[in-house]
């Protein structure tokens, strides 16, 4: 009970929404690939279940590389260096496979190359998020974890509801990708928010 009472301290605090919000919806793109491309594998690709194995392991090979360039520079950086550039990675990837299929190369690549980058990119956001939603009350931290947690997992949920809701067998392919960019954006615009914060804080005139 006296972790939710300090609940409503964290919800107050803007930084702790952003750094929330960037967690939840950089995991929402995940979700959205799970839940949206073993269809568009099946449908459009026409993949055999040991390939598709294979190309759903890929998103995941990219977060474990994340994880680990996360862990060997974010001590150099800022949090919301790491957490801008892992959101300028997905989304720019995701935009190169959404032209690409717009260009004709309606191929697995275009898919798959571009959640590679999506998993390495969250794999760079989300210690540094993780470790600012810890950072906005320190005195809070264990309410703080497991209050941005269960906004993440809720995020997810809502990504997942969603791809599962617009995805057809005819728009499967792009809708995958668009429905990962608009979480990965958003994403990107929380991260932004907090790199807006901390500066307006440091440079906030006295009163």
């Amino acid at each position: 009970m006296t972790q939710f009472a300090t609940y409503p301290e964290l919800l107050r605090s803007r930084r702790f929404w952003a750094y929330a919000l960037c967690m939840a919806f950089s995991t929402g793109a995940f979700y959205a690939f799970l839940g949206g491309a073993p269809m568009v594998a099946k449908t459009v690709f026409e993949m055999s279940p040991a390939t598709l194995g294979f190309y759903m392991g890929t998103m995941t090979a990219g977060f474990m590389l994340g994880s680990f360039l996360s862990g060997r520079y974010a001590s150099r950086y800022q949090l919301t260096t790491m957490m801008i550039a892992g959101r300028i990675v997905a989304c720019t990837a995701l935009v190169m496979g959404l032209l690409l299929f717009l260009a004709g190369a309606v191929h697995a690549i275009s898919l798959f190359g571009a959640c590679v980058f999506v998993g390495l990119g969250n794999g760079l956001t989300m210690p540094s998020s993780s470790a600012g939603a810890l950072s906005v009350r320190p005195k809070l931290a264990g309410s703080a974890a497991g209050l941005a947690g269960s906004l993440t997992v809720a995020g997810g949920a809502v990504i997942s509801s969603i791809t599962g809701a617009i995805l057809t067998e005819e728009n499967g392919a792009y809708a995958v990708l668009e429905v990962m960019l608009f979480s990965s954006l958003t994403a990107l615009f929380a991260a932004v928010y907090v790199l807006w914060a901390d500066h307006y804080e440091r440079h906030a005139k006295p009163t």
